[in-house]
């Protein structure tokens, strides 16, 4: 996967989304299929800001679908999604 050159500054993560584990991660988390599963989403960990301590990259999350800034990405001839979000909207890290 190419990796676009975004720098996150401060306390924000560059996050590509992953619309395929959004009901049920590979391992084994599943989330329900309610109006609550829209407000999450699991993703992977692309770049960190300098102040993020606890998180590394290629790390899996989840996170609330409507936090963030989603911002799309010209790769090879069609767009990539990927999502800026702050460290404080990270609700879980999936080990």
């Amino acid at each position: 996967m190419k990796i676009p050159k975004i720098v996150p500054r401060g306390k924000n993560i560059l996050v590509k989304p992953d619309p395929d584990k959004a009901r049920t991660s590979e391992h084994g988390i599943s989330m329900p299929t309610s109006v609550e599963q829209d407000k999450r989403a699991i993703g992977v960990i692309i770049a960190l800001g300098p102040e993020i301590k606890d998180l590394k990259v290629w790390d899996k999350i989840i996170y609330g679908v409507y936090s963030g800034e989603n911002i799309k990405f010209l790769e090879s001839g069609s767009e990539v999604d990927y999502v800026l979000l702050l460290d404080e909207w990270v609700l879980a890290v999936i080990k």
